[in-house]
């Protein structure tokens, strides 16, 4: 019998960690206009981005059905597996829900159900974190107990790029957006209790990461000997900034590398 990790587009786990170590990865669906495609499936990241810019109004997402992680958890017993499902936060998709109707439909104790109260890379590094420890041998239960604590322990930030999505999305007005362009304004975003949450602002990219590291200096957070997770959207020369600044500064355990998915990149206007 082996643990099997099953997660979800909003957790974005690099593909070459999915492949690495068998993490199926369930698709919430992307709409543009009447189009309709399976996250990460149906169109790709560079696909997804391209449509994005020349299309006048945001697209929208909706999440994974029940039916589908019905049909992928009764596959998985079938093969004698036992699952955990690690799913993008509750307070932002109800993908974390209908992982639990499949659950209770079934009512099988093989199936562990978790809400990592993250997206991207941050869930991501759950269920890679995860994936390691059923590869290390450790039950289910014992994996369960140590997600969970990590799921409290996770810190996450984000810097937005660019404004022009978050008015495109209604979350600022036209002459915030213009007046924020204009003055290179980065919000620094983070997640509390499942919710995006605005800690900062600073003006530039260099100034938004020396602040964000402020912060967890203030807090008396470290990242020696941890994993770290770093992934962008449509700016990789960022990328190469921030990873720069944190192996300069601090001697982190591993870095973990990978992308923003449409999904999040949609729903939580994070452009970085």
């Amino acid at each position: 019998m082996a643990v099997r990790i099953i997660t979800d587009t909003m957790c974005d786990v690099p593909n070459d960690m999915a492949d690495r170590y068998n993490i199926r990865i369930m698709p919430l669906t992307v709409h543009f206009g009447s189009e309709t495609f399976k996250d990460g499936i149906e169109i790709s990241k560079e696909e997804f981005y391209s449509k994005l810019e020349v299309s006048d109004e945001l697209p929208t997402t909706s999440q994974v059905p029940p039916i589908e992680f019905l049909e992928a958890f009764k596959e998985e017993l079938d093969k004698g597996n036992e699952i955990i499902c690690i799913n993008g936060s509750s307070q932002m998709s109800g993908t974390y829900n209908s992982a639990i109707l499949a659950k209770n439909q079934l009512e099988s104790d093989q199936i562990c159900v978790i809400d990592s109260e993250g997206v991207t890379m941050g869930a991501g590094l759950l269920c890679i974190k995860a994936a390691r420890l059923a590869e290390q041998g450790l039950t289910s239960a014992e994996i369960e107990a140590e997600i969970r604590e990590s799921v409290k322990r996770m810190k996450y930030f984000y810097i937005v790029d660019t404004l022009k999505y978050l008015h495109k999305g209604g979350r600022i007005s036209l002459s915030a957006s213009v007046l924020g362009s204009i003055f290179n304004i980065k919000p620094i975003i983070t997640i509390k209790a499942g919710k995006l949450e605005m800690v900062d602002k600073a003006r530039g990219i260099k100034k938004a990461l020396a602040t964000t590291f402020d912060i967890i200096k203030e807090n008396g957070w470290t990242l020696e000997n941890k994993v770290v997770g770093i992934n962008h959207t449509i700016s990789p020369e960022n990328f190469a900034l921030l990873e720069e600044y944190l192996t300069k500064h601090y001697q982190v355990k591993e870095i973990i590398r990978g992308e923003v998915g449409s999904v999040v990149a949609i729903n939580k206007n994070l452009i970085l």
